[in-house]
């Protein structure tokens, strides 16, 4: 018992001594903090800081603020990034000469390990958003796909109901006719029971018919049931469809294609003879057979023929599937495909379909994320990669002259360093006239050419940087992979948290000779004013 009287005590007295320090501490005579004064910012930017708040490479623009001078010795300024020639100091300003490659962005004063935040400044460059398009209405989801369509008109597929804000009732479904100006074309068939169920990810125009094809997830289109991921369309964007007598003489509706797939189309592609190759993360064909009548009630009844296809199938013009492409007439089935996913595949000129994504074999055929397939679904035994990429490739694109350009995770293509692009020759070997350096300090989704500009590269993704340089996931490259110098002084793009595989899902160019790039995907900010899904990019 004394024991713990005695504890007691000494806790108390500790106590009282501890709280007797906290006041002998912070109780100061003279009245000044004990921790002395606060610590005032070396340099502090005046309100309207910038002058003039825009402009190119090498125009001169002056900072105004305090603490310059004193600090002059060791002061950097930086425009995103990218450190600018001072010209001159005095103690309320700074005159600069805005940098090569510096892009739209903060300026900024650095003094060692210390930043200070400074002005917005917009640089100017040959390439820019186009202001007058109208993307701050854009789509309010997700825009995957763009095609133009003739007449000057595009079509646009994703998962949006409003496009252009025209809050049409029923909304805008998933499909949409734009106009040149990015207007929508009210012309289009909108409203209550119209367009898809689920998203759209591709299209093809068919001009000879005047009609469209559109592909993604969905299983009913319009009014229409039993539409199993790809439908056709009219021109006027009413679903194209026809009449089925049922064994009890009643008629339905049915899609005018005989059949599709269950599970999700994200690439298509159009023969020369009229046939549609689709690829995706699909495993069945799958048929309606509307003729067969209930054993149970003696009612209509629908009945699915399913076939096996993995991944990849041809179809003919009606939507029936063509058992000349890679099928198994013996076990009425598709052969083995891909063991991963097709992220993209594009068909050559000479009917040879190339596939990308993450897999490892193709037929049980050992292929390393990248192979060719010949016209009857075969693999191209001529197309050799060797050990091709070491992490999925996300993004693969057709060059005029036959060679292939490559983007994604990897890190190296048949053994060599190859820094998440590269460019193939047309028999897939690495072509080492192309090169990004250490590349971005993330990964690429999207890769797409710039026409008539002197074989320029645009390269989309997540990442800070790119070759060292400060980049916001857009950066354009030459044709050799070294960066544009006078391309990238737009900001990039800034991914919101639902960005989906860096935010660019299309890069579409536009048509009638204009030099200009339409941009779709899941960003709503592009070099730092809002553009809801879609941009138009113009280039000199």
């Amino acid at each position: 018992m004394k024991r713990a009287i005695y504890q007691y005590f000494a806790c108390a007295l500790a106590g009282m001594a501890l709280l007797a320090a906290c006041k002998k501490e912070t109780v100061n005579s003279s009245g000044k903090s004990p921790y002395g004064d606060p610590v005032l910012p070396s340099i502090v930017f005046a309100e309207n800081a910038i002058d003039p708040g825009k402009g190119a490479v090498n125009d001169e623009i002056v900072i105004k603020g305090t603490g310059f001078r004193a600090l002059k010795d060791k002061l950097e300024m930086q425009f995103n990034g990218i450190a600018a020639r001072i010209l001159e100091v005095t103690d309320s300003s700074v005159r600069l000469q805005v940098p090569e490659m510096a892009s739209s962005g903060p300026v900024n004063a650095k003094l060692g390990q210390e930043f200070y935040f400074g002005p917005f400044f917009r640089v100017l460059g040959p390439m820019q958003m186009d202001t007058v398009y109208p993307s701050v209405r854009g789509a309010d989801r997700t825009v995957n796909a763009i095609i133009p369509v003739g007449d000057n008109k595009y079509l646009v597929g994703g998962a949006f109901t409003n496009f252009d804000q025209a809050n049409i009732a029923g909304g805008t479904n998933r499909v949409a006719r734009v106009n040149a100006d990015g207007t929508l074309d009210r012309s289009f068939t909108y409203g209550h029971f119209t367009g898809p169920t689920g998203s759209v990810n591709a299209m093809l125009y068919l001009p000879s018919e005047q009609k469209y094809l559109v592909a993604g997830s969905f299983n009913r289109y319009s009014r229409i049931e039993h539409v199993y991921s790809i439908a056709r369309l009219n021109f006027n964007g009413t679903m194209d469809s026809s009449l089925v007598s049922l064994p009890s003489q009643f008629v339905a509706t049915r899609s005018s294609l005989m059949g599709g797939v269950r599970g999700n189309i994200t690439n298509m592609h159009l023969q020369a003879d009229g046939k549609i190759i689709i690829t995706g993360s699909f495993r069945y064909y799958v048929k309606p057979d509307y003729n067969l009548v209930s054993v149970v009630t003696g009612a209509d009844s629908l009945h699915l023929d399913s076939t096996a296809v993995n991944y990849i199938a041809r179809l003919h013009p009606d939507g029936s599937l063509d058992s000349s492409y890679h099928y198994d007439l013996v076990n009425h089935r598709g052969r083995e495909t891909v063991n991963g996913y097709i992220a993209r595949s594009i068909l050559q000129p000479d009917g040879k379909l190339v596939i990308v994504g993450n897999f490892t074999k193709y037929n049980n055929q050992t292929v390393t994320r990248i192979a060719r397939l010949n016209t009857d679904g075969s693999l191209d035994n001529s197309f050799n990669p060797g050990a091709g990429a070491d992490i999925a490739i996300q993004d693969v694109v057709l060059q005029p002259d036959g060679k292939l350009l490559i983007a994604g995770g990897f890190n190296r293509y048949n053994g060599v360093k190859a820094m998440r692009a590269a460019r193939l020759m047309p028999n897939g070997d690495l072509d080492m006239t192309f090169s990004i350096g250490d590349g971005p300090d993330g990964s690429l989704f999207r890769v797409g050419l710039v026409p008539d500009a002197n074989g320029a590269i645009i390269l989309s993704g997540n990442f800070r940087k790119f070759a060292g340089v400060p980049r916001n996931n857009f950066v354009t490259v030459n044709a050799d992979g070294s960066l544009h110098k006078t391309y990238n002084s737009n900001g990039g793009i800034t991914l919101n948290i639902d960005a989906d595989l860096g935010g660019v899902n299309c890069i579409t160019p536009m048509q009638g000779g204009t030099k200009a790039l339409l941009l779709g995907g899941s960003f709503t900010v592009f070099d730092y004013r809002t553009a809801n899904r879609i941009i138009k990019l113009k280039y000199e």
